[in-house]
């Protein structure tokens, strides 16, 4: 079994195709739920924080975490550590956050998980 938690503060209103955050969020949250496959008490955390300027989304695992040797790849297109899949996941979810000028970045620690952020420019007040 899994533990899935969100934290939202707030509505967050950006300036990006509602389809492409989706895809964005769908990928992540199965990633770090595919991370955790082989973890007792697997947990996957989901928040939204508003600073002044900009929305932060945060999906955190406490799964088998991304190899040191790995992570300067992991949003190359065609890279992938699974035995399924094209690799295209974490490139498209780049691609998107990118194009609506945002940032994304990952922590991680082997063997306790990993957290990936994305950062977007807030709409309005």
């Amino acid at each position: 079994s899994i533990e899935f938690t969100s934290s939202v503060q707030s509505e967050a209103m950006v300036f990006a195709d509602k389809d492409q955050m989706n895809r964005v969020l769908t990928n992540l949250i199965k990633n770090a739920i595919q991370a955790t496959e082989e973890t007792d008490n697997a947990k996957v955390a989901l928040s939204l924080e508003r600073d002044r300027n900009n929305y932060l989304i945060r999906v955190e695992d406490n799964g088998v975490g991304i190899p040191e040797n790995q992570r300067e790849k992991i949003f190359v297109p065609n890279f992938t550590t699974k035995s399924k899949g094209a690799g295209l996941g974490l490139a498209m979810v780049k691609n998107i956050v990118n194009q609506a000028e945002g940032e994304i970045w990952f922590e991680s620690i082997e063997g306790q998980g990993t957290s990936f952020f994305v950062q977007l420019p807030a709409q309005g007040s």
